[in-house]
């Protein structure tokens, strides 16, 4: 009798790199609103700049541009996590020629 080899145990997860990145930018915009709030100019400008910024985006094609964008990207991150949940849907099919032999071929869904 041959003996069975132990079961590898699951390789740990990857933790997900987004805390970092929103952390950053938390930070980010608390010292420039601190920033603002205590120097007048600074305000100023910070309110100047956002206005100009708010009248940028919501031009007709830039705002259309973005939402087909922020669109596209949502669709792929679904599809990313629904293949790390399910699977690369590739499957083995055993196709058998006509002379009666097997053969394995790798087939995509």
């Amino acid at each position: 009798m041959i003996p069975m080899p132990a079961p590898t145990p699951n390789p740990p997860s990857k933790p997900s790199g987004w805390i970092e990145p929103v952390l950053w930018t938390v930070g980010m915009v608390a010292a420039m609103t601190v920033f603002a709030c205590v120097n007048e100019t600074a305000g100023e400008v910070a309110v100047q700049g956002l206005a100009y910024l708010f009248a940028f985006i919501t031009t007709p094609f830039f705002l259309e541009a973005s939402a087909a964008f922020a669109g596209l990207c949502i669709v792929l991150i679904i599809n990313q996590r629904r293949i790390a949940k399910e699977g690369d849907g590739w499957v083995e099919m055993e196709v058998k020629d006509a002379d009666g032999e097997s053969k394995k071929q790798t087939e995509g869904l």
